[in-house]
């Protein structure tokens, strides 16, 4: 009778391994979709939210001069300033911008300005006729817009609400720059 009874336990452990790794691989399968499917977005939003500093230091080279002793190459400080996008309405952004344009040009510094519309009065940058039409029609413009309509057509496109058409194009000309990935 014993060696009946080996065969059977034999199964019964058998097949409870069997049904805990069933139980298991399905929690897995459970975890996996609630992770991935049901809080995909959540944690993709938080990951996108999460900032970094990044600083680079390096040590000072000197002056590269010529025979004559004229500086060829010499050292310099530089800063750059970048603005990510993430979970940030577009009122909110306009304004960020705006107040990192005012604060550059309090100190001083510089911001890349290649939109080619210049206020006061609205005249295009171009010199000639043909890049301005191709500026349009790349921006998706009417070939017959003056520069005041095209100014206010981007204004309207970036949903700036400021009636300070300074502000306005300070606000435009930085964000045709990064709508351009180039700034």
């Amino acid at each position: 009778m014993k060696k009946k009874d080996k065969p059977i336990n034999f199964k019964i452990r058998y097949n409870i391994i069997i049904v805990l790794t069933y139980c298991i691989g399905i929690i897995l399968l459970v975890q996996l979709f609630n992770l991935q499917i049901v809080h995909g977005n959540e944690y993709l939003e938080t990951s996108n939210t999460r900032l970094t500093r990044e600083s680079v230091l390096k040590a000072a080279r000197g002056n590269i001069r010529d025979s004559s002793g004229t500086i060829l190459a010499g050292t310099g400080t530089s800063n750059n300033l970048e603005i990510y996008k993430s979970k940030i309405d577009t009122d909110t952004l306009n304004e960020t911008i705006l107040r990192v344009a005012n604060v550059l040009e309090k100190n001083n510094s510089r911001y890349i300005d290649n939109f080619p519309i210049k206020i006061n009065p609205f005249t295009f940058t171009y010199n000639n006729e043909e890049r301005e039409k191709s500026w349009k029609k790349a921006n998706k413009l009417d070939e017959n817009l003056t520069a005041e309509e095209a100014f206010y057509k981007f204004k309207e496109k970036y949903e700036i609400k400021n009636d300070n058409i300074e502000e306005a194009r300070k606000i435009i000309a930085m964000r045709y720059q990064i709508s351009r990935g180039r700034l």
